[in-house]
């Protein structure tokens, strides 16, 4: 979508071809994330040369997709298989195996404002009736009781590294307009990065407005400046191209 409408020279919101499309393919963005030197857990491919069950538990994950459709968490060599089949099933081929790392789920937020870019306060995630924050506790947010988020209370060096780690990632891809980052906090501290969301949820009780509102910012404003930004920003001065359709000589050979 974002490509048709750069083919047409409409204004958009948020981030272009290449940054949705790395951040969609969790693949792509684990490699964007090594090459930026962001911690990330150990990870590896399926189908792939090594051997898919490391000995310890994983996180199987489709490469794309969203709100956890299709992720497992295989804690024994017998739970793989079935993990794996059910990551399989998305489109396109190819299954991340990553290895499961224990610890608080945390998101940060960012929103492009004339100034520069905004990270909002961590969010922490807490999940009550499932092993991690499945897409049955994602879809089922707000029915059932089992999940909340917070403001993250995270020491110092924790605070300051995801928002490091955040920023760094949306200058790595080359976000624009709004864009949200999560990680994992170890207990000790460590944190880690998992993925990268440039088309984060946008209803009035979803964890992106929610941390927004920890900086003062209303829907209405979040959305006011996704707009600004989309509007303001520079455009191809070339020309829209004209297609061409004509088919090439062949000479006298039927259609």
């Amino acid at each position: 979508m974002q490509g048709l409408l750069d083919y047409l020279r409409t204004p958009c919101c948020g981030s272009g071809v290449a940054a949705s499309a790395i951040a969609a393919d969790k693949i792509l963005c684990k490699q964007m994330m090594q090459a930026l030197g962001i911690p990330t857990p150990a990870w590896r491919t399926w189908p792939g040369p090594a051997a898919p069950w490391p000995g310890h538990p994983v996180m199987v994950k489709p490469r794309m997709g969203g709100s956890s459709v299709g992720i497992s968490l295989a804690r024994d060599q017998h739970g793989l298989p079935a993990a794996l089949a059910l990551a399989e099933a998305g489109d396109p081929p190819g299954v991340l195996v990553e290895d499961y790392v224990p610890g608080l789920p945390v998101t940060v937020g960012l929103l492009e404002l004339p100034g520069g870019v905004l990270a909002f306060p961590p969010l922490a995630t807490r999940v009550d009736a499932a092993e991690f924050y499945d897409a049955a506790a994602k879809l089922g947010a707000g029915h059932g009781g089992t999940v909340w988020y917070g403001h993250a209370d995270l020491p110092g060096p924790a605070l300051a590294a995801v928002t490091t780690h955040a920023l760094a990632l949306w200058d790595g891809l080359g976000c624009q307009g709004m864009a949200r980052a999560d990680f994992i906090v170890t207990e000790p501290g460590d944190v880690f990065a998992l993925e990268v969301n440039t088309t984060p949820g946008m209803s009035n009780d979803s964890n992106f407005i929610t941390a927004a509102g920890l900086c003062g910012l209303r829907l209405a404003d979040v959305v006011a400046a996704i707009l600004h930004e989309a509007l303001t920003r520079p455009r191809y001065d070339a020309p829209l191209p004209a297609p061409a359709f004509a088919r090439p000589d062949r000479g006298s050979a039927p259609c």
